[in-house]
């Protein structure tokens, strides 16, 4: 049995992996979509936008797939109530976690 803790740890330890790769492909559609959990949709919402407004066109690809890895990632979690539950604070360490990354491009998150 996951316990809460561990199940927090676990989803935002998979959101921040997640967020570190860049895939050399992907459409990247799903990022401008929302799941239904406000931390998580506005932080999909702020990198939408920086990557469609600031980041050069050769570099949004990459980012896109992974932003589509992690909106999957949080999509899974919403099937169950424990993951659900915590995804409010594993989108709030995600954030967190790309403020440098993507200040690199003149994005604040």
């Amino acid at each position: 049995m996951n316990s809460p803790a561990w199940s927090l740890a676990a989803l935002a330890a998979a959101c921040l992996s997640l967020a570190a790769c860049s895939p050399a492909s992907g459409s990247g559609g799903k990022i401008d979509n929302a799941i239904g959990i406000v931390q998580c949709d506005e932080y999909l919402a702020k990198v939408a936008a920086c990557i469609n407004q600031k980041v050069p066109e050769a570099q949004r690809t990459p980012l896109r797939a992974s932003v589509s890895q992690e909106y999957a990632t949080w999509k899974e979690a919403l099937a169950n109530p424990v993951h659900r539950a915590a995804l409010p604070q594993a989108c709030t360490i995600a954030e967190e976690q790309a403020k440098d990354e993507y200040a690199r491009y003149g994005c604040a998150m």
